[in-house]
């Protein structure tokens, strides 16, 4: 599978059987959780990478360390990596989601690959494993992309985190998804990831919460794509219509 178009936002986005792709001819700002190329950078490709294989630690990878498997990887696709990303998955390529959302001037992409069964995890639950004792869990479970035609400044994209997170743990609400430990309404994954991207000859905008417009198209299109990709492609066993978020009361002013 090979698939390619280009995303209203402006990238070129491929489908492949082991990676997700977007590239864009010039420069954009990224802030991502990605193991390779997070934190905040100027891109011109961004990568959701399929792992093939399971290696039980780090050491294990092809290169000898996760980031370094996904520096080889965007070498083999010509990707150059000092201009790129790379989050990392188990989720199959084929069942990702995508979304288009726009108001007036902003245009937004957002493209989602997610799973539940493994790692569905509820944020204040005790841990499982403490890093330094060699516990690994490196490879996201839903991974969301989002690509805006405007300009964030740095504070802002940070805030927007918030909101893209806030609306994939109401999908995970609204869904009665449980965390696999506990059961207990879960928020999310314990290995999620987040690419968010902007352009910075776009339009400045400023507010990443969920009352402006911005916000809540983030969170809207992070709600819509994980709720997608859980419902249409993953049917978990960890779904109980227990769980779901009651209907909503009857607010008096």
């Amino acid at each position: 599978m090979n698939k390619t178009s280009i995303l209203e936002t402006g990238g070129l986005f491929r489908v492949t059987d082991t990676y997700l792709s977007v590239s864009f001819e010039k420069e954009q700002r990224s802030l991502s959780t990605a193991i390779f190329g997070g934190g905040f950078k100027k891109i011109t490709h961004s990568v959701n990478q399929k792992l093939t294989v399971f290696y039980p630690s780090p050491e294990q990878f092809p290169g000898g360390s996760v980031s370094e498997y996904l520096r080889l990887a965007l070498l083999d696709y010509g990707y150059p990596p000092e201009e790129s990303c790379a989050l990392l998955t188990a989720a199959k390529m084929e069942w990702h989601s995508h979304e288009t959302l726009r108001f007036h001037d902003l245009v937004m992409d957002v493209i989602t690959t997610g799973g539940v069964e493994k790692t569905a995890a509820r944020a204040g639950s005790p841990p499982l494993y403490e890093e330094s004792r060699g516990g690994f869990f490196p490879v996201g479970t839903v991974n969301i992309m989002i690509i805006v035609n405007g300009c964030l400044p740095e504070w802002t994209m940070v805030r927007s985190l918030i909101s893209i997170t806030e609306g994939k743990t109401a999908a995970f609400q609204d869904l009665g998804i449980a965390d696999v430990n506990t059961g207990a309404v879960a928020t999310g994954t314990c290995t999620d990831g987040i690419t968010l991207i902007c352009n910075p000859e776009g339009p400045v905008y400023t507010d990443g919460g969920t009352f402006s417009v911005l916000g809540s198209l983030l969170a809207e299109g992070a709600y819509k794509t994980v709720k997608h990709c859980l419902e249409n492609f993953d049917k978990p066993w960890n779904r109980f219509p227990a769980l779901a978020t009651p209907p909503p009361v009857d607010i008096k002013f």
